[in-house]
C-alpha cells in the first residue's frame, strides 16, 4: 500500500489546480466577453457614423 498516499498526493495537486484554473479562467472569460462587447460597440458605432449609402443595403 505505499501507492495510496502518492494517489492521493496527486489526486488533491489535480484538484487544487482545477480549482486555481477556475479562478483564473472565469475573470479571463469575463473580461474577453467585456472586451469584446466594448469592440463591437465601437465598431457598430463607427459604421453608423458613416455617411448613408455607404454601409451597404439600407444605409442607416
Amino acid at each position: 500500500m505505499v501507492g495510496v498516499p502518492l494517489v492521493c498526493c496527486v489526486l488533491v495537486a489535480a484538484v487544487v489546480l482545477l480549482d486555481a484554473a477556475w479562478y483564473v479562467a472565469v475573470p479571463v472569460v469575463f473580461a474577453v466577453s467585456v472586451g469584446f462587447e466594448w469592440a463591437w460597440d465601437r465598431y457598430a458605432n463607427r459604421r453608423s457614423a458613416q455617411p448613408n449609402g455607404t454601409d451597404g443595403p439600407g444605409g442607416h
